[in-house]
Order: C-alpha cells, then sequence, then structure tokens
C-alpha cells in the first residue's frame, strides 16, 4: 500500500469513527447501580483481552492491539496497519427478593487503529465506551415534617464515549513508555417522575450532565528473558480527574410544560485515581497474564452520594494457548488460539458497609484470517454482580464477544527493477 493510499485509509476510518460515535453513547446496560457516579465503568480491552479474563496490562500489541495500556502499542510491527472493531451482546437476569427481569441487549463495543510511526514510536486512535447509564429505580418518600408520602420513578440512560489518542515509545528495545490523551463526551440522563400526593404536584425533574472533557492516562512495560521464558512488566496510571459538563435541570408539569429551567458548568463529576500492574507470562504457546487494578473511590465525593463510595480492587487472570503449530495444512481448530480467564473485583460501590463484588469466568477463541495476520476473536462470558440478600439486587448475565483484528500491510516500500 502507498503512503498516499495508507493516509487516504485513516482519514477514512477518522470520519467512519466520528460517524458511528452514536451507537457507541447506545445503552448498554439495565443496572440499577448505575445511577451511582459516573454510571457503570467498562473494562476498556479489545478482543483478546476479553478472552483473558479482561487481563493484558503487561502484554504487548503484536497481531491485536491492547488498549489496557498505551505503553503496549510500541510492540506492534512496522509494516502493519491494526484495525480493530468489536460487537457485543448480554442476555441477563436482575433479581431481588421481590421481582426478576431478563432480556438481551447488543451494542457496537469499540473501534480503534493502530500502526508505527518509526522503528521506535508508535499511535493508536480509537472510540471505546467509557460508562452506560441505564436503570428504572421506584422510591417512596416523605414530606419533611409530615407524615405525607410522594413516589419518584427515576429513569437513567445514557453513557460517556472515549475518544483515545495513545502515543508510545520503545526505549533500550525492553522499555516502553505510554500516554494516551482521551476526550469523554456523552449525556449522562436522569428523569424523576413524581407522583401520588395530594401535597407535591405532578411533575417530572430532568437531570442532564453533557460531557465534554478530557482525560489523561499513562503507561510503562518492561520486557525480558529467563531462560526460553519471556517475561514482561506492565504499570499504568491515571491521576483523579474532575470531568466538565454542561448541567440542565428542567422541571415540568403533568402535562410537560417547562416550570423552571436551570443551566450551568459543573465539574462535579469525579473519576478517582487508577492504578494497575500487570505480569505476563510467555513460553513457547503458551501466554499468562495477571493483573491488579486498584482505584481510589473512598477519596471521592459526590454531591448527593457521600460515604456510599469505597475503594475499588480488581483481579484479573488469563491464559492464551496455541496447542498446535499453525500450519496450511492443518484443519482448522489446529489453528485456533485459546483462551480462558476469570477476574472478581470489589466495585467501589458501598451500602450499609458492604461493598459489592463481581465474579465473571471467560472462554474465547482466536480464529485466523487472511493468511494468519488478521483474526476473528470469540469469547463468552458469564458473570455475576451484587447480591440479593436484603434490599441489594443481584445481576446474573452471559456477554458474547465479537472482535476482528485486521491486519494490512502498509508501509513496504515498492521495488522498480
Amino acid at each position: 500500500m502507498s503512503k498516499r493510499n495508507t493516509f487516504l485509509l485513516i482519514t477514512f476510518l477518522m470520519l467512519f469513527l466520528i460517524s458511528v460515535s452514536p451507537l457507541l453513547n447506545a445503552q448498554n446496560t439495565v443496572s440499577p447501580y448505575s445511577i451511582f457516579g459516573p454510571g457503570e465503568i467498562q473494562n476498556g480491552g479489545f478482543g483478546s483481552n476479553l478472552g483473558m479474563g479482561g487481563a493484558g496490562i503487561a502484554l504487548e500489541s503484536n497481531n491485536s492491539l491492547n488498549a489496557l495500556n498505551p505503553a503496549s502499542f510500541a510492540g506492534m510491527d512496522s509494516l502493519k496497519l491494526i484495525f480493530e472493531f468489536g460487537l457485543q451482546g448480554k442476555m441477563y437476569n436482575i433479581s431481588n427478593s421481590n421481582q426478576s427481569l431478563s432480556g438481551f441487549e447488543a451494542n457496537l463495543a469499540y473501534f480503534a487503529l493502530g500502526f508505527k510511526y518509526t522503528s521506535w514510536m508508535a499511535g493508536s486512535f480509537g472510540m471505546t465506551p467509557f460508562s452506560s447509564v441505564g436503570y428504572s429505580i421506584n422510591r417512596v418518600n416523605y414530606i419533611e415534617g409530615m407524615n405525607e408520602q410522594y413516589t419518584s420513578n427515576y429513569v437513567g440512560s445514557g453513557g460517556i464515549t472515549r475518544f483515545y489518542f495513545a502515543n508510545a515509545i520503545k526505549l533500550l528495545r525492553k522499555l516502553s513508555i505510554g500516554i494516551n490523551t482521551s476526550y469523554l463526551f456523552g449525556p449522562l440522563v436522569q428523569e424523576e417522575y413524581i407522583t401520588g400526593s395530594s401535597i407535591v404536584p405532578e411533575m417530572m425533574i430532568e437531570r442532564k450532565d453533557y460531557l465534554r472533557s478530557f482525560y489523561f492516562d499513562f503507561g510503562l512495560q518492561y520486557q525480558f528473558n529467563i531462560a526460553r521464558t519471556e517475561y514482561s512488566l506492565g504499570l499504568t496510571y491515571a491521576p483523579e480527574q474532575s470531568l466538565n459538563s454542561k448541567h440542565i435541570v428542567t422541571a415540568y408539569d403533568s402535562d410537560y410544560s417547562i416550570i423552571q429551567g436551570e443551566e450551568y458548568n459543573s465539574d462535579h463529576l469525579v473519576i478517582p485515581q487508577i492504578i494497575g500492574t500487570g505480569i505476563g507470562i510467555t513460553r513457547e504457546r503458551a501466554k499468562l497474564a495477571i493483573d491488579y487494578t486498584f482505584q481510589q473511590w473512598s477519596e471521592v465525593e459526590y454531591p448527593i452520594q457521600a460515604d456510599q463510595f469505597a475503594n475499588s480492587h480488581r483481579f484479573a487472570v488469563g491464559l492464551e494457548l496455541t496447542p498446535w503449530e499453525h500450519r496450511a495444512i492443518n484443519p482448522g481448530y489446529k489453528n485456533w488460539t485459546y483462551r480462558i480467564g476469570y477476574n472478581h473485583e470489589s466495585s467501589y460501590l458501598k451500602f450499609d458497609n458492604k461493598t459489592l463484588s463481581s465474579n465473571e469466568f471467560t472462554i474465547g477463541a482466536g480464529i485466523p484470517l487472511y493468511g494468519a495476520i488478521s483474526n476473528m476473536d470469540l469469547s463468552i462470558s458469564g458473570g455475576t454482580f451484587g447480591s440479593t440478600s436484603g434490599h441489594f439486587t443481584k445481576e446474573r448475565y452471559l456477554m458474547f464477544n465479537l472482535g476482528f483484528s485486521l491486519n494490512e500491510m502498509a508501509f513496504i516500500k515498492r521495488v522498480i527493477d
């Protein structure tokens, strides 16, 4: 591919990413816990990471992109242009002691492009979901100083989309550093429907945050060999950051006529300090990744959600196996890459001094395409989040991921005889 055609392809993909960004904003959760903070925060991994339980902070990008650590992009082949995109479907059941809700949802998961500028510097840009909001909650309230009740039905929707541009530099052949500059945007919407009181009139209060804010995170990777085994260490860091948004509150009467409206700029949405560490071990046709991520939510305060956040801890482990040597004469399954993973997270949500947690198991496979330089990645994850004890809600789900890592040999110079 010529430099001119490569430039045109990159330009086309950038315009394509912008055009599909509303689809990435589509609601892809129905969890009542997404009412808290910025919503349900997404993992951010691509196809191969998702098949390994979301692990991979220490793994380099090779035939596929690894967005878990911006330093990983330095590991790409200098001749390749890598395009990633993925689809996601979720079958869920949400239940508590009184009722149960089941359903299915599907959405675009991510788009990304990566390539090397030089032999020692690489970059990637793309779009991924940062958080999702989707809930419907009923609550009975009392009028202060009176024994009068009214009912509020809270309905949330929207989410935050991340457009990222990452750059990585290879130092001393073993050490890579990277910086990820992201632009976060999207609406977070809450509609409160008030009914059931002779004193409080029927009305609807709509609260919207239109997010437009930059976000930064950093990464480091180091590789070394011992005997016939390759080891890699990874570190990621994001400082605490306040996100800027336009906050709009509008009150409507029962005929949906505006009673009162208010609009102002806000930075009440806060993302805490996040630190991630990982180790990768590669030997022959096996690869193991182990990650730990810490989020310091206990230092974060939201105006109406005080004392409901706790520090979050996430452990993930993933194994990737290629049991047979790749050969053109092999039956198809012998050229596949097989993956398995597990992750456990104690979330940042705390109620009555109890922290909610999640557990997830994953199996997956990478299927080679186009002469084994591209891949189709399939994975299925089964997990739980929350609890049915007391007034809590528990979610059980199956997540289906379909991703593509398309490799193009784009930077080969043409030789003229």
